[in-house]
């Protein structure tokens, strides 16, 4: 089904809206501690390197990739830009660095988040007393649950998410619900569909330290870049662990996944530098032709072969972080 501007649109706007609520009900027994008072412009960058691998004996030890050159979001948003393929959301000083803007009719509107040199983070005990209190997180409402043995949440396979799909524009809101993070974007074509297989890693509502592998489709005539979330033929088999500092904090078994997340209780030190996390994951395509693409795509993004990723056969590992 083709999807004008209109309702993309429409869709974005009700998906904001159902984030926006989550994340109020999430934070709002510590949102009396953040007094923002400073501002600062949310700047594109693209670091990519590797993290620790403490704790992880299933995939291969990779050395650190060389950094990316900056990439101006304002640019690439239509669908094909070159800098649309991989675009990370940190705040930074660096003169270097491009603000982040969203074109207009007449001028450009610059987007400013509150800079956490201002704010007094929740302690990870906090964060878990928050969420455990928080009814949106509990029995699976609002699509996440709780895996009690490795103390993190995660969500369903079939959520309220799903029937949303995702677009560009998902992620320029994130920072206005609190969600400060890196994302890269693989987008190929294969078996008469465009793909995308995003991966996020970063801070999510205040209260969670998260990471993500979305798999998404849309039909070659449809023009506009909104993607649909995979069916169920389209799932891929994968698996992915979440570090920070080093240290593994959530891992998803090896099973068929459209969105594969793991969110744990915990803030960053700063939310201008998510290098203190990483991930990583193996994705099994589904044929060699489909590997190679995927291959091409994270190469585009700056990933090298046997520093922050490798193949076997038709897996694919990754260390990003």
């Amino acid at each position: 089904m083709r999807m004008d501007k209109t309702k993309t649109a429409i869709i974005a706007v009700i998906a904001l809206a159902v984030v926006c609520a989550g994340s109020f009900f999430a934070v709002r027994s510590i949102n009396s501690r953040v007094k923002p008072t400073a501002a600062v412009t949310v700047t594109s960058m693209a670091p990519v390197s590797t993290g620790d691998t403490t704790g992880d004996t299933t995939l291969p030890t990779f050395e650190t990739a060389e950094p990316l050159d900056t990439v101006p979001l304002s640019q690439g948003i239509e669908e094909g830009g070159e800098e649309d393929r991989f675009t990370t959301f940190p705040i930074s000083d660096d003169d270097s660095t491009t603000s982040f803007t969203l074109p207009t009719e007449s001028s450009t509107t610059e987007f400013v988040i509150p800079s956490d040199d201002d704010t007094t983070p929740s302690a990870e005990e906090q964060a878990q007393e928050t969420i455990q209190r928080a009814a949106v997180f509990s029995d699976g409402f609002l699509g996440y649950q709780y895996n009690k043995a490795g103390n993190y949440y995660f969500t369903t396979t079939d959520p309220w998410q799903r029937n949303f799909g995702f677009n560009i524009l998902y992620d320029m809101g994130a920072p206005f619900v609190n969600f400060y993070y890196d994302t890269v974007r693989c987008k190929f074509r294969y078996e008469n569909k465009d793909w995308l297989i995003q991966f996020w890693k970063g801070q999510y509502g205040l209260v969670f330290l998260g990471a993500e592998i979305g798999v998404y489709t849309k039909p070659l005539d449809r023009s506009q870049a909104h993607y649909d979330g995979a069916s169920d033929d389209d799932m891929l088999y994968m698996s992915m662990s979440f570090y920070r500092k080093g240290v593994e904090r959530a891992t998803r078994e090896y099973a068929k996944y459209w969105w594969c997340t793991a969110f744990v209780p915990g803030t960053l030190d700063s939310f201008r530098d998510r290098s203190e996390l990483s991930m990583k994951a193996r994705i099994t395509l589904k044929s060699k032709e489909m590997r190679d693409l995927f291959v091409e795509s994270l190469e585009g993004n700056g990933f090298k072969l046997d520093k922050n990723y490798s193949v076997s056969g038709k897996d694919v590992y990754i260390s990003w972080g």
